[in-house]
């Protein structure tokens, strides 16, 4: 099932659009991107089940790039999340 992310650095207005590769209660690799590993980024994504302890709904992480692929794809480690409440 394919989920969208957005993503940015903080401070940056621009959110980019992603897809999410893999998913896990501890990070999330996604792409395409342009990241380097040590990027502090942030993420927007809304998992329709929960994933381990991480759950369901629409989320904010910050997280910190771990590490990068030949083909653009960034892995990510949260740091904190929390969730958006719709208004």
């Amino acid at each position: 099932m394919p989920i969208r992310l957005t993503y940015r650095v903080p401070g940056d207005d621009h959110w980019m659009n992603s897809r999410v590769l893999n998913i896990s209660e501890s990070g999330v690799l996604f792409g395409p991107t342009t990241l380097s590993p040590g990027t502090a980024v942030e993420v927007m994504f809304s998992t329709p089940t929960d994933v381990g302890k991480l759950g369901s709904g629409r989320q904010v992480c910050v997280a910190e790039v771990v590490r990068t692929t030949a083909t653009g794809e960034a892995a990510v480690r949260f740091e904190e999340c929390r969730f958006l409440l719709d208004s």
